[in-house]
């Protein structure tokens, strides 16, 4: 399926009734196929089957290929060999794919990498045909084809190649495949990680680039956007599962370096304007985290000796020993996400980030409610093993503007109660004055981030990791007094480090591991800095006085931050003030939006047989001009068949807008969802 935009003049009530809505008529092209020594001719529009039944158009003979192996599409741009769930595989150059787009003459594999071959060669195209007629809306309320984009479908792009990194490990893959992200065993990039989903995302070779694509149900985030859909242009990191405790994964475009090493300067120069102007960078936290080999030590090729940094190898296994893995688990007790938090006392208090300990703080932006418990491990002396949870903890203060929270450990690891003389804790970490910090000054930072994941059944045994760096400078934040909001800092931290401590050379903690900033979270902006590893936000250890000295006093479950009035306000929903609603389908696209269709009462549509271009139709009224949208078309079970993005361009008054779909053959129903911020229009249809 490509969802498809024919070319129109848009109109919408109050416009001149005479608006014209044309039609667009695909170009034929004529594709030739040879396999096992036979060579066949097929011209557009049509589907072409491919397997070993003796019934396909294309018959192969290699028993590894399946009975109803792949399809050959036309989708009015060219067209696309699409596997329909082989179980051998469809091979492009050794890599795996779902989809190839079709621009040359290409060679596959059916039924594995050495299965039988499949030359498609499509010929040039003929002239395009003129327009069809204008046709005319009926009447009631007028009918508007929805503004968007040409033909997206997934394919094969000579382009850049690209390059997956989970949890420091990398995988490239050359131009045009498909590649599933996911926690399933035979996906190209495999996240073991709880918060993902089996196919949680692809990444997607069209013919203007590599798009990233989300398939899963608890979303993928950039920053603290949900992203439907996205063209990947520049070094991207996604969070999957959740904005701020799910698996980060990065995704390159392989450019040439001449062009890579342009780009980064031009971001290197925006970068230091605007830290002399002031501006603050964009924040991506940090919670949660992938699996990957164990890593310790410096970064950026520091000398690794504490010693000569003037922190003692005592001062560093206290350090080590005090910092702790949390655990956030639901109600069944199955993990969530993970983060980590420093012991301050001897009574069982646990320094971390509110969105770690205490989500639903006042102040913090993701919404999300708070775990149903927070299990507690603690650090093994040796470094190879794994924490394991030893103690429950609830969060007992929080400030959701500085992202801060205390807990305190009130339970073992069954929930049971457990006094304080039962606990048999680490020296906690002694507080230090952040305020001395000066620029230059070494930093050492500790947590639990998905590159110190070990394996095991549960996937969350994660062993600690220490990393080195220096005070790059200082910055500030809106509501927040003082010129010292954050310490920004070379170090490393990833996933899974919010709330874990960095110390300075006398083993004080003097901040909060919270952000990190690179060149994907912050587009063109150049806030993130010229460089891979990006730019580490440390939140003062000073800010923590009030909400430690309350802990200290037993805690306050409903204090709110003194800084809660003073943050900027975020951006309205265009949704808000403007409502859509689903209004059925048709087979020529003539609506007048009083069809109804949900759900739990779909329209039938009979008459249709598929392959077929159809027509969603959507009622929307209110929404200003601008607005970015996304259509995307699922079948009856819920997989994405394919996507556009547009902006909405047709006015505020009331509009039954039309959107045009190419719907495959084999599907018994559709849904077509309009998605506009986070609000999604679901409209199904059954075929009769």
């Amino acid at each position: 399926m490509s969802p498809r935009c024919p070319e129109a003049v848009p109109s919408s009530p109050g416009r001149s009734s005479r608006a014209r809505r044309g039609h667009y008529r695909p170009r034929v092209t004529t594709l030739h196929v040879s396999a096992g020594g036979r060579t066949w001719s097929f011209e557009e529009p049509r589907v072409v089957s491919i397997g070993r039944d003796a019934g396909s158009d294309i018959v192969l003979t290699a028993p590894s290929a399946s009975r109803r192996h792949a399809q050959l599409r036309s989708d009015g741009s060219g067209w696309v060999l699409v596997d329909i769930g082989s179980s051998g595989g469809t091979f492009l150059n050794g890599a795996r794919v779902s989809e190839v787009r079709l621009n040359g003459p290409t060679s596959v594999r059916l039924g594995g990498v050495g299965g039988e071959e499949v030359v498609l060669t499509p010929a040039a195209p003929a002239r395009p045909a003129a327009p069809a007629p204008a046709a005319f809306p009926p009447a009631a309320l007028e009918q508007t084809v929805l503004p968007g984009v040409a033909p997206a479908g997934p394919g094969y792009v000579h382009g850049p190649g690209l390059l997956v990194r989970v949890g420091g490990v990398s995988k490239r893959f050359p131009p045009g495949v498909v590649v599933r992200i996911g926690r399933d065993p035979g996906s190209e990039v495999v996240v073991d990680d709880p918060s993902v989903s089996r196919l949680h995302g692809v990444v997607e070779g069209r013919p203007d680039g590599w798009w990233y694509v989300d398939r899963s149900t608890a979303g993928t985030y950039l920053e603290e956007d949900r992203v439907a859909q996205r063209k990947l242009e520049d070094p991207t990191t996604l969070m999957l599962g959740h904005p701020t405790a799910g698996a980060e994964v990065e995704v390159v475009p392989i450019v040439a370096a001449g062009a890579a090493q342009k780009s980064l300067a031009k971001k290197k120069r925006k970068r230091t304007a605007a830290i002399v102007g002031g501006v603050m960078a964009a924040l991506v936290l940090v919670g949660g985290g992938t699996t990957a080999a164990v890593v310790l030590g410096d970064d950026g090729g520091k000398d690794g000796s504490t010693e000569a940094a003037g922190l003692s190898a005592e001062e560093l296994d206290r350090a080590k020993l005090a910092s702790v893995l949390i655990i956030a688990v639901d109600d069944d007790g199955e993990p969530m996400y993970t983060g980590s938090g420093t012991i301050i006392s001897a009574d069982g208090l646990i320094l971390t980030n509110a969105h770690v300990g205490k989500p639903s703080a006042p102040g913090q932006q993701s919404g999300e409610e708070d775990p149903a418990g927070l299990l507690v491990a603690l650090t093994s002396a040796e470094d190879d093993k794994p924490a394991a949870p030893s103690y429950s903890a609830e969060p007992i203060v929080a400030d959701g503007v500085l992202d801060l929270a205390v807990l305190k450990i009130t339970g073992d690891a069954d929930g049971k109660e457990i006094d304080e003389d039962e606990l048999d804790l680490p020296a906690p970490v002694p507080l230090g004055d952040s305020d001395d910090l000066r620029t230059g000054d070494e930093l050492t930072a500790l947590g639990f981030p998905a590159v110190a994941h070990v394996a095991s059944d549960d996937g969350l045994d994660r062993a600690l990791t220490v990393t080195r760096g220096v005070v790059s400078t200082f910055l500030k934040e809106a509501a927040v007094p003082g010129n010292r909001a954050w310490i920004d800092s070379d170090i490393r931290i990833g996933s899974g480090n919010s709330g874990g401590a960095s110390i300075n050379d006398d083993g004080e903690l003097v901040g909060i591991n919270s952000a990190v900033v690179t060149e994907s979270t912050v587009g063109d902006s150049g806030e993130g800095g010229a460089f891979t590893g990006g730019s580490a936000r440390i939140r003062p250890v000073n800010l923590t006085d009030d909400i430690v000295e309350i802990a200290e006093k037993g805690g306050d479950p409903d204090y709110v931050s003194p800084y809660l009035e003073d943050v900027p306000e975020p951006p309205a929903d265009p949704m808000d003030d403007a409502n859509a609603a689903p209004s059925g389908w048709s087979t020529d696209g003539n609506s007048d939006c009083s069809t109804t269709s949900t759900l739990d009462d779909p329209q039938v549509l009979g008459g249709v047989t598929l392959p077929a271009t159809l027509y969603a139709h959507f009622a929307v009224t209110g929404l200003p001009d601008g607005t970015p949208f996304t259509i995307e078309l699922y079948n009856p079970q819920g997989e994405l068949l394919g996507s556009l993005d547009g902006s909405w361009d047709l006015g505020p008054d009331d509009v039954c807008a039309s959107v045009s779909l190419d719907v495959p053959e084999g599907l018994g129903g559709a849904v077509a969802v309009l998605v506009i911020d986070e609000t999604k229009i679901e409209n199904p249809v059954l075929f009769g």
